[in-house]
């Protein structure tokens, strides 16, 4: 039985998903299975088939997009005693789970660290980085409930607080993460080393769901208010955020070379 439980949802974006599981091959920790959901995107064969010598892959075809779905599905199919949520476009360096996993045997119940903003290019096959910076606050799950710097991509926690605490909440969708921070942090400890070892995508011109405020997303905003009784009204993705914040950035380890393949 793995100690880890790596679960990836992904939707059409095969590239960056290769790029995920060639970080993965490069972590000092090993111990780990990787779980893909393919939420009715384009099929995984070539690229599962790529990794299958490399890594412990499980890929399964889901009937719908719906992206907390398809992380609850597959916290159902975990075998591990630890969780890792991994988005299909970001990346671990190859310290990341090692660390994590160090953190949750000292006594952590979730353990999240800072991360690199990345914007970047296509060339060819492979994703070229443009800018980098950090997004590094620290946790205080009082300045949470006003703006959420929980990054949930690298972040690792204990399984058993699906027992305790149910599934991710499928009602709030764009916020699932979000609301789980909270939820976790009222009970448990929650533990966000300085160490910059997720390489978060984010380029403002694509079509990363966060980047988006519309009205779609402002009906799940409002259940997460409502829920957790937030004091806040104001939507924000982590740009913004990092505008309002930037002269609040901690000190934090950065190790990130800019290169995101061998391939550069």
């Amino acid at each position: 039985m793995p100690m880890v439980s790596v679960i990836i949802p992904t939707y059409n974006r095969l590239r960056e998903l290769r790029e995920a599981l060639t970080a993965l091959t490069k972590q000092i920790y090993q111990d780990f299975e990787v779980i893909i959901l393919n939420n009715n995107g384009e099929p995984l064969t070539s690229v599962v088939a790529d990794f299958q010598d490399k890594l412990t892959i499980t890929a399964i075809d889901l009937p719908e997009n719906h992206h907390v779905r398809a992380r609850n599905h597959g916290v159902s199919l975990a075998n591990g005693r630890y969780i890792l949520l991994h988005d299909d476009d970001d990346l671990l360096l190859p310290s990341h789970i090692e660390e994590a996993v160090g953190d949750l045997e000292a006594g952590a119940d979730l353990t999240y660290v800072d991360a690199e903003l990345f914007t970047y290019e296509w060339q060819q096959d492979h994703r070229v980085v443009k800018t980098t910076e950090p997004f590094a606050y620290p946790y205080d799950r009082e300045a949470m409930k006003e703006d959420s710097t929980y990054i949930p991509s690298g972040s690792l926690y204990r399984k058993s607080l699906h027992e305790e605490l149910g599934l991710f909440d499928e009602d709030v969708f764009n916020y699932w993460d979000w609301d789980w921070i909270l939820r976790v942090g009222q009970d448990h400890l929650v533990l966000h080393p300085a160490r910059a070892t997720v390489l978060y995508a984010f380029n403002p011109s694509g079509n990363h769901q966060s980047a988006k405020q519309d009205a779609s997303r402002r009906v799940y905003f409002d259940r997460l208010v409502e829920k957790h009784h937030l004091p806040t009204t104001d939507m924000k993705n982590f740009h913004i955020v990092q505008e309002e914040r930037r002269s609040r950035l901690r000190e934090t380890r950065r190790t990130f070379n800019g290169c995101l393949t061998e391939s550069e």
